[in-house]
């Protein structure tokens, strides 16, 4: 992927900022083709000349002209492009966001960090298999949800690599909610545990920081749409895909799969919760078909910076050719039997299954389970 070429546009009435900007993008990623413009009259020009870039970057104000006009612009001319927008200004990110006219607010000074999460997620973006009409769709939804501007103390330290327990807990402390949510994961049958738990810490070590950040992450849609469908709808959509990511736990740990593979499994699934909730919420009904939901929550997975493995698993109508059973090709199984209620695959999966040589075990895992339930 690090191979792929990223044409990236950057508009900024300063010079020096110009020249700045480039050098650094250049020396973050090599196969970069930067092209920079002064002049905002300049841009469709620009476009017409050297095609559409990947990744605009734009200052907030030129001029007399709004850096967030010339992005609204962008996203009719070139919606696939990663819209940015850079100001010295944070306090503006929820309105500049809140209607998917840009992607990311940078805030001067820039650091490699912030360029460099610009540069992965549009790589992300730019890999996955997507038709370029999905794209073009994509990029001009308006009204798409803004995770970073609802972001809580608990993603922030979710964040970091090895996030302190004891914090976490603090933090989730404070929402009895999403307490009882993960209280009701760490304590499920397929989780694998044979004793009950009430204590924060333990279910967070039951769970998985994987796990409790894609948890999170639909805690949080949960509260952007309370708006825009009932709580119970929301709760509703939200039960289906744990259901899903509770039947894939219980899967995965049957096949004897790693840890790390049994948390992003669950964080897959449950994740695509994304997808269906955006979708019900955002599109118009009218144009509810003309974007699936796997589509919508890949890129908005990308697009928050979730590790690329588990945003590709989400597009589950195209399963990667592998013999290895991947995540993309979990998700697509339990995405099936959620949804069938019998052992009952696709030929697609069927014939995955057989390449892996997984399929008598996933076979004999789900009768298991069903005279469990029996």
């Amino acid at each position: 992927m690090t191979d792929l070429t990223i044409n990236i546009l950057l508009i900024d009435d300063d010079e020096l900022v110009l020249k700045a900007l480039s050098r650094s993008l250049s020396r973050l990623y090599e196969n970069a083709v930067i092209v920079s413009l002064q002049h905002s009259d300049e841009f469709e020009r620009c476009l017409q000349e050297q095609g559409e870039p990947d990744i605009i970057l734009c200052e907030v104000q030129l001029g007399a002209v709004s850096g967030l006009d010339v992005l609204s612009r962008a996203k009719v001319l070139c919606p696939c492009a990663i819209r940015c927008l850079l100001s010295g200004d944070l306090q503006e990110e929820y309105r500049f966001q809140v209607d998917n006219t840009i992607h990311f607010h940078l805030v001067k000074p820039f650091t490699d960090t912030h360029l460099k999460q610009v540069i992965t997620n549009t790589l992300i973006l730019k890999s996955l298999p997507l038709t370029k009409l999905t794209r073009v769709k994509l990029g001009q939804i308006t009204g798409l949800p803004c995770l970073t501007a609802s972001i809580s103390g608990l993603m922030e330290a979710l964040q970091h690599g090895s996030p302190d327990i004891n914090e976490l807990v603090d933090l989730l402390s404070h929402d009895p909610a999403l307490v009882g949510k993960l209280l009701q994961i760490a304590n499920s049958a397929f989780m694998g545990y044979q004793t009950h738990t009430a204590d924060v810490k333990e279910a967070v070590v039951r769970v998985g920081l994987v796990a409790l950040k894609a948890l999170v992450t639909c805690y949080e849609m949960s509260q952007l749409f309370i708006n825009r469908l009932k709580q119970a709808q929301i709760e509703a959509l939200i039960d289906e895909a744990l259901e899903k990511a509770l039947m894939v736990k219980s899967l995965t740990r049957y096949l004897k799969q790693s840890s790390d593979v049994q948390q992003n499994a669950f964080a897959c699934c449950l994740l695509s919760a994304v997808g269906v909730l955006t979708k019900e919420c955002v599109l118009p009904q009218y144009a509810s078909n003309s974007v699936s939901n796997y589509a919508l929550a890949a890129y908005l997975l990308a697009l928050w910076g979730f590790d690329e493995s588990l945003v590709r698993a989400q597009l589950v109508n195209d399963l990667p050719l592998e013999p290895n059973i991947s995540l993309t090709l979990l998700h697509a199984i339990s995405e099936q039997l959620r949804q069938k209620k019998v052992f009952d695959l696709t030929p697609e999966l069927y014939s995955r299954l057989q390449v892996c040589g997984q399929f008598d075990a996933v076979r004999a895992w789900y009768q298991g389970r069903e005279n469990k339930i029996e």
